[in-house]
């Protein structure tokens, strides 16, 4: 693509938890093994939301622009056999050294997917965070050898994914939740095991639901009291893997639990996962995923698409209701097909 504009629309932090601020800012060059990247929509996920408060692990300066997924055109290249054969494809893309909340940036070749011609840019966004997690966590059940885990805010898109996943790979799903309407819509999805944390006897029911199917692991995406919740349910020898803070406070563990129990707790970091696997393997991974981004495990439910004017507020507006589906925020230089 020639005449690229010389600046860009982008949503620009300033600092930790100072709000979103659409400013026009130089539109960037890409380097060695990058492409230009023409932004279709980019969702806003939970580690998003870590980040606008500083809480992500990224470590980049600011100001900065956020989103660390989406999908778009390749319209220009930096050096390299990768970033040639990547050029005009539609891709869904991970963020390199700044998000994608913003009408251009620029991203490195080997984190970008080819998206298949049938499959709109809407559905495309959510290429990366949610799928690869839920194909993670899931893959770290089956590597302990166990066939059943506690998932914390399974009413939300990526519990939605954890459960499909597992489905498929005959591991079995205590789905977590906050209100007992959604309790009733996740049965009616088939859902076999599911709990409301706010009901009086929820810790004994969770403990004795562990104890019948022998549950060891749980995926936390809530931390605080949650952690504690799930360390005293858990069989002996259990695992806690924490991948969130959705509670905005520290994880809590009596010791005793973790002495006379031999618990586990750790973090789990998609990022690092990922970076352990071999290209192959990353090949299998993308693969699996589009394959899954219409009827499939990986599909997404998209509650609203906001424009970049909209994009300041789209994210309180979001953690409000996350259960009811992603937002998606949209450069409108495409249609999304949602």
């Amino acid at each position: 693509m020639t005449n690229l504009p010389d600046t860009m629309r982008a949503l620009v932090l300033h600092g930790p938890g100072a709000g979103l601020v659409l400013e026009d800012v130089p539109c960037p060059d890409p380097g060695p093994g990058e492409v230009l990247v023409r932004v279709a929509a980019s969702p806003i996920n939970p580690s998003d939301l870590a980040m606008l408060e500083g809480e992500y692990g990224l470590g980049w300066p600011y100001p900065l622009i956020p989103g660390l997924e989406a999908s778009g055109q390749v319209v220009a290249t930096g050096a390299g056999f990768l970033p040639r054969l990547l050029r005009d494809k539609r891709v869904a893309v991970a963020a390199g050294q700044q998000g994608l909340w913003a009408e251009y940036s620029t991203v490195p070749a080997n984190q970008c997917v080819a998206l298949p011609d049938s499959l709109p840019f809407g559905a495309g966004a959510s290429s990366f965070v949610n799928p690869l997690t839920a194909i993670a966590l899931v893959a770290e059940v089956q590597r302990a050898k166990q066939d059943v885990a506690v998932s914390t805010a399974a009413s939300g898109a990526l519990g939605a994914m954890i459960r499909r996943r597992a489905s498929e790979k005959g591991v079995k799903i205590i789905n977590l939740v906050r209100k007992d309407a959604q309790v009733e819509a996740l049965k009616a999805e088939g859902a076999r095991y599911v709990l409301n944390e706010t009901a009086p006897d929820f810790d004994a029911e969770l403990a004795a639901m562990c104890k019948d199917l022998r549950c060891r692991m749980a995926f936390d995406a809530v931390g605080g009291a949650m952690t504690f919740r799930l360390a005293e349910a858990l069989r002996g020898k259990g695992q806690i893997l924490i991948y969130g803070g959705l509670s905005g406070k520290a994880a809590s563990v009596h010791p005793g639990t973790m002495i006379f129990k031999g618990l586990t707790v750790r973090g789990f970091w998609l990022s690092k996962w990922l970076a352990e696997k071999t290209l192959p393997q990353m090949i299998l991974l993308t693969r699996d995923v589009t394959r899954n981004l219409q009827g499939g495990f990986a599909e997404t439910r998209i509650a609203q698409v906001v424009s970049l004017e909209q994009g300041a507020s789209a994210p309180e507006a979001y953690a409000e209701n996350m259960s009811a589906g992603k937002t998606l925020i949209s450069s409108g230089a495409f249609d999304l097909g949602v």
